[in-house]
């Protein structure tokens, strides 16, 4: 077979002994921790924009999620009834909002247990969002200078309130206005048949 030839096995022997000598020195060592200790404290300071950026994208598919519910509440409900009964009683107040409505964290409503009751205290600590509703009968619509008395603007607004504060209100327009808490607004057209 094959013979090792002395050469051979002094080139071995050699990188043999120079492979055991290698190792990192201190300073090496060192300079690598401070590099991998930069590089983690760059990144644990995203961590809390990151969180931020998360919590406000959980708000707004809550937000539209609540937003369609109440959409499809406005438009499954009869538009006499919806504006106003036969007599011109508005059924959602004279001022044409609805009473407030309230979603937990997942975009539930949180009923109270009797109709017309107010919310028990375990019913309020579970309370993230609260929904304002303003009905605007006969809507105009841009380019037309007559307002449809078969199309109604429904106004929802949506206030991320975990603290429970009382929303300011504009007494003009009978919307909430941006305090503590951030508010959103949307509008839907509801037509009637």
């Amino acid at each position: 077979m094959d013979t090792l030839k002395a050469t051979d096995l002094k080139h071995a022997s050699g990188a043999l002994k120079s492979w055991k000598n290698a190792a990192f020195s201190l300073v090496e060592v060192t300079l690598a921790l401070g590099i991998m200790a930069f590089s983690f404290t760059s990144i644990i300071g995203l961590l809390p924009l990151g969180l931020t950026v998360f919590r406000q994208a959980i708000d707004v598919s809550v937000s539209s999620q609540i937003v369609q519910r109440v959409a499809n509440d406005a438009q499954q409900t009869d538009f006499s009834l919806l504006i106003g009964d036969v007599s011109g009683t508005p059924l959602v107040g004279t001022d044409g909002t609805k009473a407030t409505r309230y979603f937990d964290e997942q975009g539930s409503e949180i009923v109270p247990a009797t109709p017309g009751a107010n919310l028990t205290s375990e019913q309020k600590k579970r309370v993230i969002y609260w929904v304002n509703t303003r009905i605007r009968p006969a809507t105009t619509l841009v380019g037309n200078a007559n307002a449809n008395a078969r199309l109604a603007t429904v106004t929802v607004q949506i206030a991320n309130n975990p603290a429970n504060q009382t929303p300011n209100m504009d007494t003009s327009t009978k919307l909430w206005k941006e305090s503590n808490f951030p508010v959103t607004t949307y509008s839907v057209l509801v037509s009637g048949k």
